[in-house]
């Protein structure tokens, strides 16, 4: 009888360290393709990564912003696709069914890069990004 119990809470502790890999994978996939998508300029794209509320947002600011010369809008096109970004964290645990990401992002031709920070909330069995800072 003492070997199930310990076979079982062996196997309850498997299942959890499963369980938050698979969680900061999942999220870790939603945070980089929302970030692929956004930093490409495929705004649609990273809309579908997103809560229904942030995705309105962004489509709203994106579609709102002011004409600019097709000469400066093809330079800014090509600054933004050449932007990068490394994950260095990603925060499942702190609060339930919320996630923090943690990015180093390198605007073109820069030399020191800027943290940023990327949430999301888990809506049904989905990940979806609630806010950008």
């Amino acid at each position: 009888m003492r070997k199930i119990k310990i076979l079982f809470a062996f196997a309850a502790i498997m299942a959890l360290f499963a369980s938050c890999e698979n969680r900061e994978e999942k999220v870790t996939t939603v945070a980089d393709g929302f970030l692929t998508s956004y930093y490409q300029m495929e705004y649609d794209d990273a809309a579908t990564y997103c809560t229904d509320e942030f995705a309105e947002i962004l489509l709203h600011a994106v579609a709102s912003k002011p004409e600019i010369p097709e000469a400066l809008a093809e330079l800014v096109e090509a600054a933004a696709k050449a932007t990068t970004y490394t994950i260095i964290e990603v925060d499942t645990e702190s609060v339930e069914n919320r996630a923090k990401v943690r990015f180093e992002l390198l605007p073109y031709k820069a030399e020191v890069p800027i943290t940023r920070e990327l949430f999301l909330i888990k809506s049904g069995k989905e990940w979806k990004v609630s806010n950008f800072k």
